[in-house]
Parts: structure tokens; C-alpha cells; sequence
């Protein structure tokens, strides 16, 4: 069974994925796509801070084409959830929350990364700043990758704000103006789920042109005081 979080990531995920949209912001992309197809293993490491968008990159890997005839395994840490159903074959697995993740998990996870067989690629999400160790996700000791085992590190950081600026204006259509762009940028610091949330007010709107006053009327996201949803 798909979590419920999962579901509403693929969701919003299906329309954003393109195959020269997908190579320009995952440039690792090739070498998931050959052990997809059989040639070796691939792990992936998405780190970065809460609301960076890291279970949306998930979301937008599982639509991929080319997981299309793959298992896909679906995964969050530290959420009482069963061990992922590992089938034969080609096999997507995504794991998210990995800082979260109980000593059990993290064996297991480990187990995976140190003996993966062809056909695996493996995308881990977490928030580095979470980690027990530094720079070691699955714990200590440092994992012993295995040389056929193809490994990126994918850092998520804040957008700037000709990003925030073309998220209004993709979310808002002609309604949108530099100076709600301007005002959102400054009230998001860039982050992307805080970006998501304070343009929800305004996307309902109905006044024909979003000012900064609408971004303003949004009140503070939730995001901004805690950071115990989902990134």
C-alpha cells in the first residue's frame, strides 16, 4: 500500500516530469536509467533541510518512464511502516526520511547499500542536519559501497528569486506581478514548501492581479514555526 503522503506527492509530480527537464536538474539521471535496465546498481543520497522539497524529488523519480516496468518500493523511516517488498527484477526503491530511521531500519538500509544487486537504484532522502554522524546517513561505520555500485550525492538548497519569481508565476498565471514576487521571496527566504504554502491563498484568490498585500494576507505558513511535517 502506497502511505498517504506518497499519494499526494505523485500526484503533483506526474505533470511535472520530462525527459530534458529530468537530465537538466538530475544530471545522475543515465546512470539510474542503466541499472534500471539491468547494468549495475545505482544509489542516490538527497540531502537537504526541512522544506527543501526532498519527497517531492521522490514523487518526481517514481514517475519516471523509464520506472515505468519496475518495482517500486516505497519507503519512510521512523515510521513504523513494514520493510519494503524487494521483488525480483528491476527495482525503484525510495526512502524517505532517513534521519529518522530506527537502528533496525538503518541495519537493513545498510544491508542493501553494502550487497545491491543489478537492476537496484536506491534514492535515499534526508536531512543532514538530523544525522547522528555527519556526512553518514546510514550511520557508523561508513557503509563499504561496493565498486559496482554507482553513487551521486543530489543537495537540495533555497531557490533565489527569479525561482520563487517563476513558481508565482507558474501558480498564478497572468495574476502574477514583480512585486507579489518580490514579497514572496522575501517572506520564504526562498524555501520551497514555504513558497508552496504562502502562494496557496493567493492561487484562490479572485482578484485579478496578486499584490504583495495578498502575499502579505496569507498569514504565517505553518512551516515557519515547526519542522516536523514532511520535506
Amino acid at each position: 500500500m502506497v502511505p498517504t503522503h506518497w499519494g499526494k506527492v505523485f500526484g503533483r509530480s506526474k505533470a511535472m516530469v520530462n525527459g530534458v527537464a529530468a537530465a537538466q536538474r538530475f544530471p545522475w539521471l543515465a546512470s539510474l536509467r542503466l541499472a534500471l535496465a539491468g547494468s549495475g546498481s545505482a544509489l542516490v543520497l538527497v540531502e537537504g533541510a526541512a522544506g527543501m522539497g526532498k519527497t517531492h524529488v521522490l514523487g518526481e523519480l517514481s514517475v519516471l518512464s523509464e520506472a515505468a516496468e519496475a518495482h517500486r518500493a516505497l519507503w519512510r523511516c521512523g515510521a513504523a511502516e513494514e520493510l519494503p517488498d524487494m521483488a525480483t527484477g528491476p527495482v525503484l526503491l525510495l526512502v524517505d526520511d532517513v534521519h529518522r530511521a530506527t537502528p533496525q531500519e538503518k541495519a537493513w538500509l545498510r544491508g542493501v547499500a553494502e550487497k545491491p544487486r543489478p537492476g537496484l537504484v536506491a534514492i535515499l532522502a534526508h536531512r543532514p542536519e538530523e544525522l547522528e554522524t555527519a556526512g553518514l546517513p546510514l550511520g557508523t561505520p561508513a557503509v563499504s559501497y561496493p565498486p559496482g555500485l554507482s553513487i551521486f550525492r543530489h543537495r537540495l538548497h533555497v531557490w533565489d528569486a527569479e525561482r520563487v519569481r517563476r513558481a508565482a508565476a507558474d501558480a498564478l498565471g497572468d495574476r502574477a506581478t514583480d512585486e507579489a514576487a518580490e514579497r514572496l521571496y522575501a517572506r520564504s527566504g526562498g524555501v520551497p514548501q514555504v513558497v508552496v504554502d504562502l502562494l496557496g491563498a493567493p492561487r484562490a484568490g479572485t482578484r485579478p492581479k496578486c499584490t504583495a498585500s495578498d502575499v502579505d494576507a496569507a498569514g504565517v505558513p505553518v512551516r515557519l514555526g515547526t519542522d516536523t511535517e514532511p520535506s
